[in-house]
């Protein structure tokens, strides 16, 4: 059975992986989850620092969607 743009539901919430960093403990944000690899460097925003991580350390958030206007129901 097909279903219609407008019957499916839309996901309210987005994920957003927080990682701290190893030097001044400042939260590190990654928004693209899928597509790291097992082990990735990234740069902390605060001190500029480059550290490797696993994926497997970063613990996972749950936002509200971030659309500045609703969206509009068909």
């Amino acid at each position: 059975m097909a279903t219609t743009l407008a019957q499916r539901s839309r996901k309210a919430t987005y994920q957003r992986g927080l990682i701290a960093c190893r030097k001044c403990s400042a939260p590190i944000y990654i928004y693209r989850l899928q597509a790291l690899p097992g082990e990735f460097s990234v740069q902390c925003p605060k001190c500029k620092d480059r550290s490797i991580y696993v994926k497997g350390a970063i613990a996972l958030e749950e936002l509200p969607e971030r659309r500045r206007k609703p969206r509009k129901e068909r």
